[in-house]
């Protein structure tokens, strides 16, 4: 009974609890601060409304992506709640813009994420298969496998997004990817050197397979040892590290 209704019920603990921060607000402002209670109320009902949207969002109206399922990432990307759609979108544009077209460019652990998507005739390789057979009924023009499947220096560009935290030797990876790129390489991993990622990886579901705790310096040396260089980088959230290198 309580199941059937519990939309409802969420949806009212979130209405009371604006209600409060209504009341609250208008309180403290007329109060202590000595605005005019219409003004007082309309700055309470503007931030009341502001959390009656974020709170219902990320509680009432959730949509449950389950992360062992073989659609995590794309779920997550397009039907996630807005902190998860935001972080995963905003890797993506940094992508799309440092990489705007390309038709050689080969996903490094693609999963089922939609970045690979803006790529005409992009290769994605991943080692799970159920990934793999996701992402081939989502993206029928695209070429899928469990391994790199073509001689080296055949792909102008190549993306590797939250893969190297995974491994236990990420400059293996490294070293193979240099020799399959002959233009760019977009790494993405977390920057455990910054404080909020000991704050953010609490909310991580594959944080118990982070086997190396990687930092930009420690991303860049590595990098450098196989003739990458690095470009430009930037912060999702201050601590997930997106940067882009260059094969010279």
């Amino acid at each position: 009974m309580i199941k059937k209704y519990s939309r409802f019920i969420k949806f009212s603990i979130v209405g009371g609890s604006g209600a409060l921060i209504t009341f609250g607000i208008t309180y403290l402002l007329t109060e202590y601060y000595h605005l005019w209670y219409i003004l007082s109320m309309v700055i309470a009902v503007a931030i009341a409304t502001v959390w009656n949207y974020n709170f219902n969002l990320l509680w009432t109206f959730k949509v449950l992506v389950d992360f062992k399922s073989p659609g995590y990432e794309w779920e997550s990307f397009y039907n996630g709640n807005p902190i998860q759609k935001w972080w995963k979108q905003s890797i993506a544009k940094t992508v799309w813009e440092w990489i705007p077209f390309d038709e050689t460019l080969l996903d490094v652990g693609c999963g089922s994420s939609p970045i690979i998507s803006k790529y005409y005739k992009a290769t994605g390789i991943d080692t799970n298969y159920d990934k793999l057979k996701f992402m081939q009924t989502k993206l029928k023009g695209l070429q899928f496998y469990g391994f790199i499947p073509f001689k080296p220096e055949t792909y102008e560009n190549v993306i590797c997004i939250e893969v190297l935290e995974h491994l236990n030797n990420p400059e293996e990876l490294i070293k193979e990817i240099s020799s399959r790129v002959v233009k760019k390489v977009v790494f993405a991993t977390p920057d455990y050197k910054k404080p909020m990622w000991s704050i953010a990886e609490k909310f991580t579901p594959y944080k118990e397979d982070h086997k190396t705790k990687l930092d930009r310096g420690l991303l860049e040396s590595m990098c450098l040892k196989y003739n990458l260089h690095p470009v430009e980088y930037r912060y999702i959230a201050g601590c997930d590290l997106v940067e882009l290198f260059e094969k010279r």
